[in-house]
C-alpha cells in the first residue's frame, strides 16, 4: 500500500513508517516548522492526475475542476485522518488582485466551492488575499519558493476568524510554502488549527537532494 507522510502528504518510499505516520526522514518535514497542522493531498501529481491539475487552470475546464472538488470531498469523508466536523470554515488560496482581474477565473476557489458543499462547511472567498506579486514558483527550488512567498498572504477576517478552525483548500501543493505562508496570515489572525487540502501533492524536480 502506497504510504505518505501524515504530516505533509508526500509520498514516501515503501517500508518506511505506516501508512499514515510521519517518519523522521521526510524530506519536506524534516526540520521544517509548518504554519500547518496537517495536509491532506488526493493525488500525486504525475500522469493522469498531473494532467487533470494541469488542465484545470484553464477556464474551460472548470466543469473538471467541479468534478474534482466532489471527489475529494468524498475522499476526505472517509480519510482516517480527517474530520469534517471539526472545521468552522473553508478558504480558497487565492489569486494576486492583478491575475485575477485578468483571468477572472481560479481553479483553487472552484474546487474549494465544490469541497464546502461535499462537506457542507461554510466557504469564505475574502478572508485571504496575495499582500504581493509573486512570480510562477515552477521551475524554482524548494529554497527559492520559500524565499519568494516570505509574506505573501494577509488575512481581512478581522476577528471572525478567532479561535476557528479552518481548512484551506488549493490545487497543487509541492514545496508546500504557499500552504505555509497562507496558513501564517490566517494564524496571526487567531486561527486556532489550519489545515491545508489539495488535488495534487506535487514532487520530483523541487524535491531537496539527500545529503
Amino acid at each position: 500500500m502506497e504510504r505518505h507522510c501524515a504530516r505533509c502528504s508526500a509520498p514516501l518510499p515503501a517500508g518506511q513508517g505506516l501508512i499514515y505516520e510521519r517518519p523522521k526522514n521526510c524530506y519536506y518535514c524534516k526540520n521544517r516548522k509548518w504554519s500547518f497542522r496537517r495536509a491532506y493531498c488526493f493525488a500525486v501529481y504525475s500522469g493522469v492526475a498531473a494532467q487533470a491539475a494541469r488542465k484545470i487552470k484553464q477556464q474551460s475546464c472548470e466543469p473538471l475542476a467541479i468534478e474534482l472538488g466532489k471527489q475529494m470531498g468524498v475522499w476526505l469523508r472517509s480519510h482516517p485522518l480527517f474530520d469534517s466536523g471539526s472545521y468552522d470554515f473553508i478558504i480558497p488560496i487565492p489569486q494576486h488582485w492583478l491575475r485575477r482581474a485578468t483571468h477572472r477565473y481560479n481553479q483553487a476557489e472552484v474546487i474549494a466551492e465544490s469541497v464546502s458543499k461535499e462537506l457542507s462547511i461554510p466557504i469564505r472567498r475574502h478572508w485571504l488575499y496575495r499582500s504581493r506579486w509573486t512570480d510562477k514558483q515552477g521551475t524554482k527550488t524548494i529554497d527559492e519558493r520559500r524565499s519568494s512567498l516570505i509574506g505573501s498572504f494577509g488575512s481581512k477576517a478581522n476577528g471572525a476568524i478567532r479561535n476557528s478552525k479552518i481548512l484551506i483548500v488549493d490545487d497543487i501543493m509541492t514545496s508546500g510554502a504557499t500552504a505555509h505562508e497562507a496558513a501564517k496570515a490566517l494564524r496571526t489572525r487567531g486561527a486556532a488549527i489550519v489545515d491545508i487540502a489539495a488535488f495534487a501533492r506535487g514532487v520530483g524536480a523541487t524535491q531537496p537532494k539527500k545529503s
